[in-house]
């Protein structure tokens, strides 16, 4: 669901739920747009704030969870806010003071966010529950030995392909990079491409290559890429771009699965939120695989991506707020079903709710989930888009200039390593 998707014309504004009832607060009053308060039971009206998601149902499902949430407790109004356009801008603006909503998503929670009180620890919403999360999901989240978020959805992204092209062109799922780059060379066949993982040529691949090639980039507080490990991946990397095995360009980006439905790729980076399109495009004439060990060593990678609930911990409701995050997204594993599969495709957070979802456990889906199992690995926290931007630059230069891998790697992790320097230690 964090994908630019398609917009539907989904309804804008906020809307408040206080027992039970819908009233509109598109009042611009007030800088964050809450209304006047409302008439009714409630002695707290809690903000939710959530992206603008591009599935449609997603805003009246959210609308709808809080007003059962305000049915069953009535002393707690909620106001749902759906904030349009550049997302990460708006709420970071917006919990820098204590008018800011009480409960918000994001994908990340940094040191950062936690000593500035952005955020607080939900160790006693999570519960005993916590057994049921996926342990790497839960981990980038976790600072001082506490837990700031409750996951919502798991987005795990990995290669798809077209089965009838494989077929044709005479090739297998690939076992090692030096196969898989082989792979996209011979399945390139006139304006087909064997390959699309970004319209620049490299896209994810620029961190998930080295990965495979057993280099997470860094490792809690030390910045680890200045390595012959990734000079070797990225080396074979740029190999593969100068190949032009790599569509490039094309009129939507990797998360839309538009290049692989149409033929454009024969191969594409991309996540399980895009199995519906494919299924009703192609049928059953596509498959997924991790990402292949970049050799003997190496490991296979499917990146878990999504989006979690956390609460504000300058809120002036606290109690009220974790009550709210508990019900909707620990408790209600209806809701999280609901929430994950029925207007979109992802992983329900809760392992339990997952396993149950007959939807994963069939065809393509639940060869991703297979993936998940066996190769599922998430981003470091620490990992930050600022620590991360000298390695992203040093990608470029390398992949497509043709700068000197080794130097340029020092260079930037050094960049690197002094930004990391700068996040406080909890």
């Amino acid at each position: 669901m964090d994908r630019p998707l398609t917009r539907r014309g989904l309804l804008k504004g906020s809307v408040l739920f206080v027992a039970g009832a819908a009233v509109s607060a598109c009042s611009t009053g007030d800088p964050l747009g809450r209304p006047a308060p409302a008439q009714g039971t409630a002695k707290i009206t809690l903000t939710h704030w959530y992206h603008e998601y591009g599935e449609e149902g997603t805003q009246q499902a959210a609308m709808r969870y809080a007003a059962d949430f305000t049915k069953a407790n009535p002393d707690i109004a909620v106001k749902v806010s759906w904030i349009p356009g550049d997302y990460a801008t708006k709420w970071t603006a917006a919990v820098l003071t204590a008018d800011g909503p009480d409960v918000y998503e994001v994908n990340d929670v940094t040191p950062n966010m936690v000593k500035a009180g952005q955020v607080t620890p939900l160790d006693e919403v999570l519960g005993a529950e916590k057994a049921d999360y996926n342990a790497k999901v839960l981990e980038p989240y976790t600072w001082g030995g506490k837990v700031y978020a409750v996951p919502m959805i798991v987005d795990p992204m990995l290669v798809f392909y077209s089965r009838t092209l494989f077929q044709q062109a005479g090739v297998s799922v690939p076992a090692s990079f030096a196969e898989f780059s082989a792979a996209a060379v011979k399945l390139t066949q006139g304006k087909r491409k064997g390959l699309f993982a970004g319209n620049d040529g490299v896209g994810p691949l620029g961190q998930m290559v080295p990965w495979s090639n057993g280099n997470l980039l860094i490792d809690d507080r030390k910045i680890t890429y200045d390595d012959p490990k990734v000079v070797e991946a990225l080396t074979a990397l740029k190999d593969l771009y100068d190949a032009k095995a790599t569509l490039q360009g094309y009129s939507t980006d990797w998360w839309d699965p538009g290049a692989l439905i149409n033929g454009a790729a024969a191969m594409q980076w991309v996540g399980l939120w895009a199995v519906p399109g494919m299924t009703e495009a192609l049928g059953g004439d596509f498959d997924a695989f991790a990402l292949p060990p970049f050799g003997p060593g190496g490991q296979a990678v499917v990146n878990m991506g999504g989006w979690v609930q956390v609460v504000n911990g300058k809120s002036r409701n606290l109690e009220a707020a974790r009550r709210y995050v508990r019900w909707l997204w620990v408790d209600n594993t209806a809701a999280q079903t609901d929430w994950s599969l029925a207007y979109g495709f992802h992983i329900p957070p809760r392992n339990s709710a997952a396993a149950k979802a007959g939807k994963l456990n069939t065809g393509p889906a639940k060869t991703v989930m297979d993936a998940v199992a066996a190769h599922g690995i998430k981003q470091p926290a620490l990992w930050t888009p600022e620590v991360r931007q000298p390695y992203t630059d040093a990608v470029t230069a390398i992949v497509k200039k043709g700068a000197d891998a080794k130097k340029t790697l020092a260079a930037a992790a050094e960049r690197s390593q002094a930004l990391l320097n700068e996040v406080p230690v909890l």
